[in-house]
């Protein structure tokens, strides 16, 4: 059947930049996704995230986890809107930071979304729950 659509067979197509007929490694097409979507190298973020601590202090660190980076926004969960208010403040000198820390990571600006009521801000490596009415 896919021969029949000419997908393979001696007819090679051209879909974009790719040939059909040319296997090409999953992490290529990984690094390729991962540039159209502006996200860093996966060791730079992890750079961030077991770093936190150091970065934001054991007081901010305790209500705090960072969850994603995305072109140059480092997204930040917290776990009452309250704490917030500090990463605002802190904002200038956390992006200061992280650049001296991992400037290949390329951050030039922090949003905090907060937790739903009653959860904390998840663990480092966790999965995310964002909804963007929490975000602050």
């Amino acid at each position: 059947m896919v021969a029949e659509r000419g997908l393979i067979g001696p007819a090679r197509r051209a879909m974009g930049d790719i040939t059909v007929s040319e296997p090409r490694p999953i992490g290529d097409a990984m690094a390729r996704v991962r540039r159209e979507l502006g996200t860093p190298e996966p060791s730079q973020f992890e750079q961030i995230r077991d770093s936190w601590p150091e970065l934001v202090g054991g007081s901010l660190a305790e209500h705090s986890a960072p969850l994603h980076l995305r072109s140059g926004v480092l997204r930040i969960q917290v776990d009452d809107p309250a704490w917030a208010g500090q990463f605002r403040y802190l904002a200038d000198s956390l992006v200061a930071a992280l650049t001296e820390r991992v400037p290949g990571a390329g951050v030039r600006e922090i949003s905090v979304v907060a937790a739903r009521s009653g959860e904390s801000a998840r663990a480092p490596g966790a999965e995310a729950r964002e909804d963007p009415e929490n975000w602050v």
